[in-house]
């Protein structure tokens, strides 16, 4: 019994000290390493929502919720977005703050809504569209300025990005019409904010 209680007291004395050092037990998996909420970009006139990081911090996964309001967009849209984004580079400056000077990435949106559809319905002719209106591939890169603070005795990270993206049928319009369309008619911005918890 005495060597039962004498683990007990080394493992809670260990777990004490390491609070009291600083070290935190490891956030469960599933939960969010941050969150982000992004202004434009193809996807809602703002959108929002988790993502996760690759242990070596250069590969972003994230799930965002967008909205695009009536007066902006002719209809009221909700959309759901995957996206994934890869920085290689990061470039530490002074007093905690630093640069990701690339960014690379792919997105698939959905767009919900009687209006749109996976598949085109069965009265147009097999092969007349080939894409569903539901659906958007899009590509983009960008930049990123962040920095790391301590909140509450806990790591935290605050980044700025921005983004140029395109998706699938804005590249075809322009391949298909390169005498009247020009880089700057298919590329829009977009700028965002996340909030890590490292």
């Amino acid at each position: 019994m005495k060597k039962y209680l004498l683990l007990v007291l080394l493992l809670v004395g260990i777990r004490g000290m390491a609070q009291e050092v600083g070290l935190r037990p490891r956030r469960a998996w599933y939960l969010p390493d941050h969150l982000k909420l992004q202004f434009a970009g193809n996807i809602g006139f703002l959108s929002g929502g988790p993502g996760y990081v690759s242990r070596n911090k250069t590969l972003e996964t994230d799930l965002l919720f967008g909205f695009l309001p009536q007066k902006y967009g002719g209809d009221a849209l909700v959309t759901t977005t995957l996206k994934t984004t890869y920085s290689p580079w990061r470039i530490g400056l002074r007093d905690s703050y630093y640069i990701r000077p690339f960014s690379i990435g792919a997105y698939m949106s959905y767009t919900f809504g009687p209006q749109f559809d996976t598949k085109w319905p069965s009265y147009y002719p097999a092969g007349y569209y080939w894409w569903a209106t539901a659906i958007r591939p899009g590509a983009y890169i960008g930049g990123k300025a962040g920095r790391n603070v301590v909140l509450n005795n806990r790591r935290r990270s605050f980044e700025l990005y921005y983004e140029l993206g395109t998706y699938d049928l804005l590249i075809i319009s322009y391949v298909q019409n390169k005498s009247f369309l020009k880089l700057n008619d298919i590329v829009s911005l977009s700028l965002g904010v996340k909030f890590g918890f490292d």
